[in-house]
């Protein structure tokens, strides 16, 4: 059903998904200090929020295939942001834990991703982005529908959206936690 408001709606969502990247490419340099791509700082909040998972575990959380964690954790333990330890139930297994150097960037990271979701929100109450939401979730689902794609797949390659609220590593899932201290 095309028509000049669906045409509006869609440059809208264009225009707001490029000023959204935008924001995030700012907020990323003015911390050169941090420099983790988003898997990683997803990886670091989930840490934050429970230090010591076994790679299965974060795996699992994180819906990505193990080989594709090895790397991500090696990548951090290089940059002293991890480090592996051997469980103490079971030697085949490692825990990863946060480092004080990795502690200290995560929350620097989330408290960014915090104020940008602040700032990219800010013109609406609570109640509006409820209902924003909501729409948000209609459509998805829509184009899923007619994607004749594998639906599950298509999540699991964008970790952001799971259909679950709290997503580990998200500024909501912080917040919250952050209130818990």
């Amino acid at each position: 059903m095309y028509n000049i408001t669906s045409e509006k709606l869609l440059q809208q969502i264009n225009y707001f998904t490029n000023l959204v990247n935008r924001q995030q490419h700012n907020s990323n340099s003015k911390d050169n200090e941090i420099m983790v791509s988003r898997a990683q700082g997803h990886l670091l909040g989930l840490l934050l929020m429970k230090d010591g998972l076994t790679q299965k575990e974060l795996s699992s959380q994180l819906q990505i295939r193990p080989a594709s964690l090895g790397e991500l954790v090696d990548k951090l333990q290089q940059n002293g942001y991890v480090e592996r330890r051997v469980n103490e139930k079971d030697k085949r297994v490692s825990n990863v834990y946060l480092t004080d150097h990795g502690r200290k960037s995560a929350n620097e990271v989330m408290q960014a991703r915090m104020q940008l979701v602040d700032n990219i929100f800010s013109g609406l109450s609570e109640q509006e982005m409820e209902q924003l939401s909501s729409l948000m979730s209609k459509l998805i689902n829509s184009i899923e529908q007619s994607s004749g794609e594998n639906i599950e797949e298509l999540r699991k390659e964008h970790h952001g959206i799971r259909g679950e609220k709290g997503f580990p590593g998200g500024a909501d899932f912080f917040r919250n936690h952050q209130r818990e201290r």
